[in-house]
């Protein structure tokens, strides 16, 4: 089924949808960028072992496999976003200059 098979009710509500998911996706790519590296800060902080941590450290540690699947995953993660948001502001076009 098309979404242009559908009555304007429908249509705004599939539209807001998609926003709500590319939205949705934006603020857990935010989410995972400020909350690891503070819970790594926190355990190390409250785990009573006096160890330095380092962030970029840490960063240098993984493998340039991960390191890439990692970019990949978030480069790809922004792309899905930005599309659910814009077909979903796309549909909601359409129906206003439909009415």
């Amino acid at each position: 089924m098309k979404s242009e098979d559908l009555n304007p009710k429908a249509r705004e509500a599939f539209a807001r949808t998609l926003i709500d998911v590319g939205v949705s996706v934006f603020k857990g790519i935010i989410l995972l960028l400020t909350v690891i590296p503070i819970a790594a800060i926190f355990k190390s902080a409250f785990d009573g072992v006096s160890i330095e941590v380092s962030l970029i450290r840490i960063m240098g540690s993984m493998t340039s496999g991960t390191y890439i699947t990692l970019l990949v995953l978030l480069v790809a993660a922004f792309f899905i976003g930005h599309l659910f948001r814009k077909e979903g502001l796309r549909h909601l076009h359409e129906i206003e200059n439909d009415v």
